[in-house]
C-alpha cells in the first residue's frame, strides 16, 4: 500500500491490514575513472517493448575520464536481456580489436555482470558464438566488471536518446557534442542521487581499487593511456 490515508481508509472498511511501503533507499552515485594503462567501458542497452526494436551503446574512456571511442548499433526484435549481453560482448570485442587488453566494464544489468564474473556460457543460441567469444577475450586479458546505477550512467544514457533517430551504426573517435557536458560532469565528479526501494550493491570505495588496480596517483601521470590526449 501506498502510505496515504486513502488507503488506509479502505483497509479498514474491509477489515484488512496493511503493508505499509518502505522508506526508499537513497544513496550518492559517482562516476570513477579507471587506473592509468586501463579502459574504462560503460555498456547500456535498452528495448522498446520486449521484443522489440532498439539498440545499444558503450563508451571507452581513459583515466583522464577523456572519451577514446564510443558507438550506437540499432537492433530489431530481441529481448531486453538479449541486448545487455550483446552490449557487454560487442564492447569487449571492440576493446580486443583495438589493442586494449585492460578493460573495467561497467554495466547497469546485474545480470550481466554475474554472467561475466561467472564466466557462465550457457547464453541464448542467437548470440551464443559471439557470448562464446567474448568470454575466451576475457580470459585473455585483465578484466573487471562492476555493476552501475543508470544514475551513474549518464553519458551512456545521452547516447541512447540520440540513437533513438539512427538507423545505421554509428561510431565517435571523440567526445559527441551532445553529451560533453555529461562527460565534463563526470571529468569533475559530480555527484548523482539513486532512489530505489531494492537492495543495493556494496560501493565500490577508493580502497578497493587500489587494491584491483594497484596504487596510482591523482594525476594519472604514470604510463599507459595518459598520452593520448584529448581531441
Amino acid at each position: 500500500m501506498r502510505n496515504c490515508v486513502n488507503d488506509l481508509l479502505i483497509l479498514h472498511r474491509f477489515d484488512l491490514r496493511g503493508c505499509p511501503a518502505r522508506a526508499p533507499v537513497i544513496m550518492s552515485v559517482v562516476w570513477s575513472p579507471p587506473a592509468p594503462s586501463w579502459t574504462k567501458v560503460n555498456s547500456d542497452g535498452d528495448v522498446l517493448s520486449s521484443p522489440g526494436a532498439e539498440g545499444y551503446r558503450g563508451i571507452f574512456r581513459n583515466c583522464r575520464a577523456f572519451i577514446k571511442g564510443c558507438f550506437v548499433v540499432p537492433l530489431n526484435h530481441v529481448f531486453a536481456f538479449e541486448v545487455k549481453l550483446i552490449v557487454a560482448s560487442t564492447a569487449i570485442n571492440f576493446a580486443w580489436q583495438n589493442g586494449r587488453h585492460r578493460i573495467w566494464l561497467e554495466s547497469d544489468s546485474s545480470y550481466v555482470v554475474q554472467l561475466l564474473s561467472s564466466r557462465f556460457e550457457q547464453v541464448p543460441w542467437r548470440i551464443l558464438q559471439a557470448w562464446q567469444r567474448c568470454i575466451y577475450q576475457i580470459s585473455k586479458m585483465e578484466f573487471q566488471v562492476f555493476h552501475i546505477f543508470r544514475e551513474g550512467n549518464q553519458v551512456a544514457d545521452a547516447l541512447s536518446k540520440h540513437a533513438l533517430g539512427l538507423d545505421v551504426d554509428s561510431w565517435w573517435a571523440n567526445t559527441p557534442s551532445f553529451c560533453s557536458l555529461l562527460v565534463d560532469n563526470d571529468c569533475m565528479g559530480l555527484v548523482g542521487y539513486y532512489c530505489g526501494y531494492g537492495a543495493i550493491p556494496d560501493p565500490i570505495r577508493g580502497q578497493d581499487l587500489e587494491g584491483l588496480f594497484g596504487k596510482w596517483d591523482s594525476t594519472g601521470s604514470s604510463s599507459g593511456l595518459v598520452n593520448q590526449d584529448r581531441s
